[in-house]
């Protein structure tokens, strides 16, 4: 009977701690299918999570307005994790009134993202009892990143002032991937399998940018043709043809010789659907 009895309590034990515990903590880590806000994400498997502990301006709340450093805080946080796989660690209380899980995210390569939220001035400490595991390093996080003049703490000169817009040259470093239609800048999570890295002037000829990173554009207002081209400015071509092309046209399939601009321009003409420099 004392035997029975143990199985019995044994299996209820179990049977409570998988009622309690969420399915979510089945695997290790789940990829970030989108970023919601600063401090909002949702998982692949459709779960949203918001890091507790710490509180980013708002940007997509029903009722208040875009708050000063919302955007960039979503930025950030999107540059950061968005497409990327992260492990939950959470406290006392799992979910909130709105059934969202409430955890400490962490990278793959071991980055706390709701600690680096704090510490680059992106998020202020908002901790809530029974949740107060990291309430201290946070404080701490808090008060150097105040120190140091970082995003929301920046003197209110710094805070009114618009960044200039940096003068591209066209020669900025992007990259593309083997099959993909789109230009990168380094860290997009489209580049995990292939990256090639072009200048910019060449990626804008045959490529759109990409919505996920968001890389840099030129001003097409001006055509990219009139804009001086260094002699230096590869083209490709191949071994039968007669036209010479830009990365990733369609012509280079079966073979792709790099060529100087100058010296193509002298033996080749320009290809009519990659549309290269004349």
């Amino acid at each position: 009977m004392g035997k029975q009895s143990f199985l019995t309590k044994l299996c209820i034990s179990f049977l409570l701690i998988f009622l309690t515990v969420p399915v979510l903590l089945s695997q290790d880590y789940y990829e970030i299918s989108k970023v919601i806000d600063g401090d909002t994400i949702k998982l692949e498997n459709g779960e949203t999570v918001r890091l507790i502990g710490i509180d980013t301006p708002e940007t997509v709340h029903p009722s208040k307005a875009v708050e000063y450093y919302g955007k960039e805080a979503s930025n950030f946080t999107r540059m950061m994790a968005e497409g990327k796989r992260v492990r939950l660690e959470f406290d006392v209380q799992t979910r909130d009134k709105y059934n969202r899980l409430l955890a400490y995210v962490y990278l793959e390569d071991g980055t706390f993202v709701n600690a680096e939220l704090v510490k680059e001035g992106y998020a202020k400490v908002s901790t809530y009892p029974p949740n107060v595991k990291y309430a201290d390093l946070f404080t701490e996080l808090q008060k150097e990143a105040r120190e140091n003049n970082k995003g929301l703490w920046a003197p209110e000169r710094e805070k009114i002032t618009t960044p200039q817009k940096p003068i591209l040259t066209g020669e900025e470093t992007v990259y593309v991937t083997k099959t993909g239609k789109k230009y990168h800048i380094a860290g997009c999570r489209y580049l995990s399998r292939s990256m090639i890295p072009i200048s910019l002037r060449e990626a804008v000829y045959s490529y759109g940018p990409c919505s996920v990173c968001n890389p840099p554009v030129l001003d097409l207002d001006k055509p990219i043709q009139e804009e001086p081209v260094k002699k230096s400015f590869i083209v490709y071509v191949t071994r039968t043809g007669s036209k010479y092309h830009l990365p990733g046209c369609r012509y280079l399939r079966t073979s792709s010789i790099p060529m100087p601009l100058e010296e193509a321009k002298r033996r080749y003409s320009p290809c009519s659907v990659c549309n290269p420099p004349r």
